[in-house]
């Protein structure tokens, strides 16, 4: 009877310890979810200080990192938007997928069952990589460092050729022992109603996942650095997004047209974000068991439309973030049911193993057995919604002419607004969403006035 004690009260301790890790990962969840939501609403500079608090718990440290790059942005904070870029940079690249908790921690067999996908480490995707170089090298040429906008420029390269190289390498294989123990999960998942009409929003996923605005601007840059690199990248932009014309008009530009052209980037909207989809799932031993997965929720509505210059011409969309975002999303859709089967499955054997451990004839041991298992399931499960958040819905791209007097005119939400440029080719960013003051931000005088060498990459923000 002794032995039976020892194992309950094993059980309790582990059930508390799992309350308490949940509880303090669905605080800091919420934590981050509410940079967010200041973020949309306009409010940066309360985003930022969510995102600081955010940061000092580990786990939410490196998505909580790529929201600040924009969200410093925004809110005119380069230097600080510099420090994000720098540090994302300083980590690996490549992140193994090393659960905070396991069962060899715990030391008992119903530990392993704890391994759930919110408590892993989050690793970003290519796409996610493309899109916070995107945003690094609007930092340099806003903070008017043309060295860093170079290095900057190149990492855009090689972020767009690790994007196009993932694109012709084969699907990922799945072992045959871990496809025949998880094949009926994985299908009882696949046929619930609820999944398949979410599921669905994945069709209007981008065929090619590279960033044509990425691919654009690194180009710009590089041809005003007198790069001859610079023509290829505006190629790969024109390939990227053949209707639309502002690389192939760089293109064909002399030196002293494109000094007196100005790029204007819209940035409009914010990127879908991920809600938790919950149901349940039959299993044998333990009865129903919750299943959790991050489906992600168009926000159309955050839009605030095209921009246009002063001769009335609309901005076009050189790229859509969505389409990005759900390309990479449903790519990782598979690999993310598997995970979901192989947990449940490993619960269900450690179940079973603690279950086998307990006299048949001990009815409540074995009651207060099943019941701890299936509230460490029930508390534990949890989608990891942490996304592009931040990110823009679409990119709209414009050239204009600057006049004799060095402005020129856009047509804002606000109304039409004239921005005076200094001498030279100029840059200008303009985020818009709905019901939020646009805000236009320029580069610079002197941005490309000496030519410069390339920096080595790892000099990145120092």
């Amino acid at each position: 009877m002794n032995g039976v004690a020892h194992l309950e009260q094993r059980f309790a301790i582990l059930m508390l310890t799992a309350l308490g890790l949940s509880l303090a990962g669905c605080n800091t969840t919420n934590t981050a979810m509410d940079a967010t939501t200041f973020y949309a609403r306009g409010l940066g500079h309360r985003a930022l200080d969510v995102l600081s608090e955010a940061k000092s718990i580990e786990k939410n440290q490196h998505w909580a990192t790529l929201q600040e790059v924009t969200v410093a942005l925004d809110a005119n904070r380069f230097d600080r938007a510099a420090a994000a870029v720098s540090w994302v940079e300083a980590r690996d690249e490549v992140i193994d997928e090393r659960a905070v908790l396991s069962g060899a921690e715990i030391g008992e067999d119903l530990g392993s069952a704890l391994i759930d996908e919110r408590l892993r480490e989050w690793v970003p995707s290519l796409g996610e990589r493309v899109m916070y170089e995107y945003v690094a090298l609007m930092i340099d040429l806003l903070r008017g460092n043309a060295d860093q906008a170079r290095v900057s420029s190149i990492r855009i390269a090689q972020a767009q050729s690790m994007l196009e190289e993932h694109r012709g390498m084969p699907a990922p294989t799945i072992a045959q022992g871990k496809r025949e123990r998880t094949e009926d999960i994985v299908d009882n998942i696949d046929r619930e109603p609820a999944y398949r009409q979410a599921v669905a929003v994945y069709e209007s996923a981008a065929e090619d996942s590279r960033c044509a605005v990425a691919s654009l601007l690194a180009g710009w840059t590089r041809l005003q650095l007198g790069d001859s690199a610079g023509r290829a990248l505006l190629h790969e932009a024109a390939a990227l997004a053949p209707e639309h014309d502002v690389a192939s008009r760089l293109l064909g530009m002399s030196q002293e047209a494109c000094a007196q052209s100005v790029l204007v980037i819209q940035e409009d909207g914010l990127c879908p974000t991920l809600r938790p989809l919950r149901f349940n799932v039959h299993t044998w031993e333990t009865g129903v068991a919750r299943v959790a997965l991050p489906i992600p929720q168009l926000r159309t509505e955050q839009t605030a439309g095209p921009i246009a210059s002063g001769s009335g011409e609309p901005f076009q969309i050189l790229t859509n973030v969505d389409e990005l975002y759900l390309a990479e999303e449903f790519e990782r859709a598979p690999a993310r049911l598997i995970r979901t089967a192989t947990r449940l499955l490993s619960q269900e054997l450690a179940t079973r193993g603690a279950l086998r451990q307990v006299r048949d004839e001990d009815t409540v041991s074995r009651s207060l057995t099943r019941l701890s298992a299936s509230l460490l399931r029930t508390v534990l499960v949890d989608a990891d919604v942490r996304s592009w958040d931040t990110r823009p819905s679409v990119i709209r791209v414009g050239l204009v002419k600057k006049s004799s007097e060095g402005t020129i005119e856009l047509e804002l939400p606000e109304g039409v607004r004239q921005v005076n440029l200094p001498p030279g080719p100029n840059f200008v960013r303009i985020r818009t969403r709905s019901g939020i003051p646009t805000e236009v931000q320029t580069s610079p005088s002197g941005l490309f006035g000496a030519r410069t060498e390339p920096m080595n990459q790892d000099q990145k923000g120092k």
